[in-house]
């Protein structure tokens, strides 16, 4: 009888490796919660406020106007940018939860916190107000962007694939 607890209590125990991603995935998760709470403020703002505050801005429509036309057509989806930003951490969060938990369902819920903001970036300004934003830097910018594209979806690729291997330890 002591042998049949101690065996259900380390076959419930939380694998190492998963304690390592659920961790790292907290402290990101926590990290972008963050940012989508200081995106809020745009909530208030009118495009023109918010263009208006950085001269950076003025620099880039005598610069290339073109670019400044993209920023500013990418303004008419700053509400629903702001609001994926907070929501789609959280949802992340409650899949790492469960996750920690132990729960399989918690990996398709981090799926889709991880992949919506993916299809919201499709379905509103697109990558084009990113660009925009580092137009004035030339090249650089443009290489800056794609580094940081790149690193975002490796990662989101990357935890995925992590946490699968541990789907078999998952209820």
């Amino acid at each position: 009888m002591e042998n049949e607890s101690f065996d259900s209590i380390v076959m419930n125990e939380r694998p190492q490796f998963l304690k390592v991603i659920c961790t790292l995935s907290f402290i990101m998760c926590g990290l972008m919660i963050l940012m989508g709470l200081f995106g809020l403020k745009n909530l208030f703002l009118s495009p023109e406020e918010i263009m208006g505050s950085n001269p950076y801005l003025q620099t880039m429509q005598d610069n290339n106007p073109m670019a400044y036309q993209a920023m500013l057509d990418s303004m008419q989806y700053k509400n629903m940018n702001a609001i994926f930003s907070l929501i789609t951490p959280l949802i992340s969060l409650g899949g790492v939860i469960l996750m920690w938990k132990m729960k399989k369902s918690g990996f398709y819920l981090y799926l889709v916190g991880e992949f919506l903001p993916y299809i919201s970036i499709a379905l509103t300004s697109g990558i084009s107000a990113m660009y925009a934003s580092v137009s004035t830097l030339g090249e650089q910018g443009t290489t800056i962007i794609n580094v940081f594209i790149g690193m975002v979806v490796i990662f989101d690729i990357l935890f995925v694939v992590l946490y699968a291997v541990n789907l078999k330890h998952l209820k």
